[in-house]
């Protein structure tokens, strides 16, 4: 690293202790810095960068000080970057001078893999950094690959941290750090060095062992961390966990109505909230809550076998969970029940059941939402797309017109004992549902994707989100899978994944403002990403 001086006035620039500029402290977030110093006085730190193409200040503290440290970020890779350091009195005159430094970024990783832009309209786009974790398909080696990255409006990596470990689901907390899912039930808080901050596991999941003796973990009484978690206002967070239950006569097929009942070892979802302690504060058992012996396809399948508890179903798989603040509810998406449930906190009670009306039986079925726009017999969709049912959903959550947006993958569009749609024939989408609670009714009132020339199809992961201050919608198509001659499929662990990210506008006809593809299939390569957002800083 070369540093320069450069004295503005007569009087002596001076440290007490001189500035160390130290490029990825943590070793595992090559695009992050940290600048410390300290001066005799109290200052203001005044501090530019400069990549020869870009130009940008770093935030600081607006009341002097005598300790400083600062943290650098927005570097792109493989790039020299100049410092320009200012010192302030509490004026905000220049104290004594300016003190300089270049350093360069190191490249991407070996195995990091394309990132193509098609589109960026950086006009019409929600300002700020698209976050989202880089995954390798199940046959490319998913478990020893994590990567979290954080783009540019032109599609440019600016951030990074590698996690060694699969990446699921990542969200800002209130204090600046990243929190984020592993596949091996933990939740990790991150600082932007990509320090780990804090590490909570479940402690009844089968490989807590794994983590009980390392630094700064905290046991949560749970049995598992999937899918999703969320900070509350109160500084608590809700995980998805799960249960198991066993049943001495249930559903044994999906495909065939008369097949004789049997004993099954059900894995039930159970929504967590607990303290940053680890202190479990409440649970919702979705057993409880939604009837127990309605399956969907998917209901009877080995999630949860791969995953340490064998010859066990997964009857409901809940993949996100939303608080609604206005109403003290979650908004819980079950996958394999095709339903979006409203349940009121206070009480675990069902205040509406969003999906397709068959298999559901009293008094479940007195919450169902009828649908509006959809013809007369017809109830599971219309040809011109007013209103159709989601199926397998990902990512409920509520825009600020108070509708429900969610991740429609479009898997099988049918229910036991229909027949499935095949995966050639599918299609995924963003979708928009206005819901009545008064009148128990929902409508249709925005969608993009299929089916037509955006029938993408991802059969697992994927979410959208609304964009605060545009109301764009950012849509990850994160779960694009085919076979090793391209032909869509559906199955993950033998397929090749690809991915697309795609912001479009909230119009009748949204028009496409951002798009990036991450597609390796020509090299043999598969990569996915659970799910992305978009933070309006790379700094809190």
């Amino acid at each position: 690293m070369d540093t320069v001086f450069e004295e503005t006035n007569q009087t002596r620039f001076q440290f007490s202790r001189a500035p160390k500029l130290v490029v990825n402290p943590s070793g595992a977030a090559p695009l992050a810095a940290e600048l410390s110093f300290q001066t005799p006085v109290p200052v203001c730190a005044e501090i530019a960068i400069d990549d020869g193409a870009r130009s940008w200040t770093v935030p600081t503290p607006s009341e002097p000080d005598t300790r400083h440290s600062h943290i650098l970020l927005g570097m792109r890779p493989d790039q020299i970057h100049s410092i320009k350091l200012t010192l302030l009195d509490s004026l905000g005159d220049v104290h004594a001078g300016v003190w300089r430094a270049n350093f360069q970024t190191d490249p991407l990783p070996d195995d990091f893999p394309d990132l193509k832009l098609s589109i960026s309209d950086a006009a019409s786009m929600e300002p700020g950094f698209t976050f989202f974790g880089i995954r390798k398909s199940q046959r490319s080696g998913a478990r020893g690959y994590g990567v979290i990255v954080a783009l540019d409006a032109e599609g440019e990596v600016v951030w990074l941290c590698n996690t060694g470990h699969t990446v699921g689901e990542i969200k800002r907390l209130k204090n600046g750090n990243l929190i984020y899912l592993t596949f091996d039930n933990r939740a990790i808080e991150l600082d932007m060095l990509g320090n780990r901050i804090c590490q909570w596991f479940a402690a009844g999941a089968h490989n807590a062992g794994d983590f009980e003796a390392a630094d700064g973990s905290i046991p949560v009484a749970a049995e598992a961390f999937h899918h999703d978690i969320q900070e509350l206002e109160n500084g608590n967070f809700v995980v998805l966990g799960i249960e198991r239950r066993t049943y001495s006569d249930y559903p044994s097929s999906e495909t065939d109505a008369a097949a004789p009942r049997a004993e099954a070892l059900v894995v039930g979802d159970v929504i967590v909230e607990f303290q940053r302690n680890g202190e479990v504060v409440a649970n919702w058992r979705m057993l409880d809550i939604l009837d127990p012996q309605r399956i969907g396809y998917g209901s009877l399948s080995d999630y949860w076998v791969n995953k340490g508890i064998p010859g066990s179903m997964d009857w409901s798989h809940l993949n996100s969970v939303f608080l609604d603040t206005d109403d003290d509810s979650f908004i819980v998406s079950a996958r394999h029940q095709d339903a979006v449930i409203k349940i009121r906190r206070d009480s675990g009670e069902i205040v509406w059941i969003l999906g397709n009306h068959d298999g559901w039986r009293a008094p479940w079925s007195d919450q169902l939402l009828a649908p509006e726009g959809a013809p007369d017999g017809a109830p599971d969709g219309a040809p011109d797309g007013t209103f159709e049912w989601q199926y397998h959903q990902h990512h409920a959550t509520i825009t600020s017109r108070g509708s429900i947006l969610l991740f429609d993958n479009g898997n099988h569009r049918a229910h036991p004992f229909d027949a499935k749609r095949p995966p050639a024939e599918n299609y995924s989408r963003a979708v928009e549902f206005a819901v009545d609670e008064a009148a128990k009714a929902v409508q249709q009132v925005w969608s993009y994707g299929g089916p037509g020339p955006e029938a993408y199809y991802c059969p697992f992961i994927c979410g959208a989100e609304e964009m605060p201050n545009s109301g764009n919608v950012l849509a990850c198509f994160g779960g694009l899978m085919s076979d090793d001659n391209g032909a869509v499929i559906d199955d993950t662990r033998t397929g090749l994944g690809w991915v697309r990210i795609a912001e479009v506008t909230r119009e009748d006809e949204p028009r496409l403002v951002f798009e990036l593809f991450i597609d390796e299939r020509h090299k043999g390569k598969g990569w996915d990403v659970y799910r992305a957002r978009r933070l309006p800083a790379l700094y809190d």
